[in-house]
């Protein structure tokens, strides 16, 4: 009787997992298996891992508790090939998620796939999908992420976005897009996430109201055709974070609202034509830190602050006017003007007031108010400090400290030898 009980029990323990596994649907169980149907490559692998009838727990696949619907397709990087099947895809009725980027899927998005009226989030992004983007994208009114880049998409953007009023993230970069911005853009309310750098658009980025996008943190435009001036209605996305608009033909300048945007951590707007200064509000935004490397206008966590746009400031040697001026490294720099700063190099040339030297040597400075370490300095005028050794001083209220220098003028509080 006990090996009876015993048999029973373990008899049980076999069938009961088998009995609480929800069984997907029928509909959508052969909308699977014809979509691995489809594809050689990557697909024989998906047919042999796809088999039985619970396709609930296949690889890739999400599904509804209750209702054994799948809700969930996630293939990436499968190695799958051909024509993406959209008779297929359109069985699964209930279907939210759709990732299938980093395979080798070729020609245009299916019809089929507008059909999918639920569907939340579409990647589809380094495969090489070609063709127009058809006006029915914005069928999909519940999408809040979009991701179609690394493809090779050709021709306008549809002004559609107006019906994609939940979109989170959007990004369509690196493809062969043209034609101007669509003004439906504008209408993005939810996003926080827009890039469609490496692209051919082109006309004024202003087309764009950026004013009703209070979540933005990120903007990428770089590398397209996109002109005129920088759009004041960006002032208002107080949550921005990233600004990249690099390799286009903006012209005017830097305007002064850049300087509050308190979150602003990364700008980037070289290599346009852009002229004038930079807004002196730059220099005091919270979260920037100085880089180490800066080319024209490039602001990566705060590196330099060049004069003119397209100017590269590890070029030698610089020639600066105006105020708020840093050079980091190099020599040979002239600086003219107000509160400048060379926080290294040699044979730097500065005069103005409050211009500070960090380190370095040879230096010439004319003015007031200069704070200079280093060796063989050459400082004039008054209320300097200076540090190091070999410096000639002259003027009034100079503090010197070091060896072997030369200080004249009256006032002066001289430490070393």
């Amino acid at each position: 009787m006990a090996k009876c009980w015993l048999l029973l029990l373990l008899l049980l323990a076999f069938l009961l997992p088998a009995a609480h596994t929800k069984s997907c649907h029928p509909n959508d169980l052969r909308a699977l298996r014809g979509f691995a149907g489809n594809h050689g490559g990557g697909g024989v692998l998906l047919r042999a891992v796809w088999f039985g009838a619970s396709c609930c727990g296949w690889e890739g696949v999400g599904c509804d508790s209750s209702s054994g619907r799948v809700m969930v397709l996630r293939l990436p990087g499968y190695g799958l090939a051909g024509p993406i099947p959209g008779a297929s895809l359109a069985g699964l009725a209930q279907l939210e998620e759709l990732f299938l980027g980093s395979n080798s899927f070729v020609g245009s998005l299916p019809e089929e796939l507008f059909s999918l009226a639920g569907l939340r989030k579409l990647s589809l992004e380094s495969n090489e999908l070609t063709g127009k983007l058809s006006s029915r994208l914005g069928e999909l009114k519940n999408l809040t992420f979009l991701n179609l880049s690394v493809n090779r998409f050709f021709g306008r953007l549809p002004d559609v976005f107006g019906d994609l009023m939940s979109l989170d993230h959007l990004a369509m970069d690196s493809n062969g897009l043209s034609g101007s911005l669509p003004p439906s853009l504008s209408s993005l309310s939810s996003l926080s996430e827009l890039n469609l750098r490496n692209n051919s658009l082109s006309g004024p980025i202003a087309r764009v109201n950026f004013s009703g996008m209070p979540l933005l943190a990120s903007v990428d435009f770089s590398a397209n055709n996109l002109s005129g001036s920088l759009p004041v209605s960006l002032a208002d996305c107080s949550a921005l974070k990233s600004l990249t608009l690099a390799n286009n033909q903006l012209v005017g300048t830097i305007p002064s609202w850049i300087g509050e945007l308190d979150n602003l951590r990364c700008l980037d707007v070289s290599n346009n034509s852009l002229v004038g200064e930079v807004p002196k509000g730059l220099t005091c935004l919270k979260c920037l830190a100085t880089a180490d490397r800066s080319v024209g206008m490039a602001f990566t966590n705060m590196p330099l602050y060049a004069k003119r746009n397209r100017r590269v400031l590890q070029q030698q040697p610089n020639v600066l006017s105006g105020s708020n001026n840093t050079v980091r490294s190099g020599g040979g720099n002239v600086l003219s003007g107000d509160n400048n700063t060379v926080i290294s190099g040699n044979n730097n040339t500065l005069s103005g007031t409050n211009n500070t030297v960090v380190s370095g040597s040879n230096n010439v400075l004319t003015g007031s108010n200069h704070v200079v370490s280093g060796s063989n300095n050459v400082v004039s005028d008054t209320s300097h400090v200076v540090n190091g050794s070999n410096n000639t001083v002259s003027g009034r209220n100079n503090m010197v400290t070091g060896n072997n220098n030369t200080v004249s003028g009256n006032n002066k509080v001289v430490t070393g030898g």
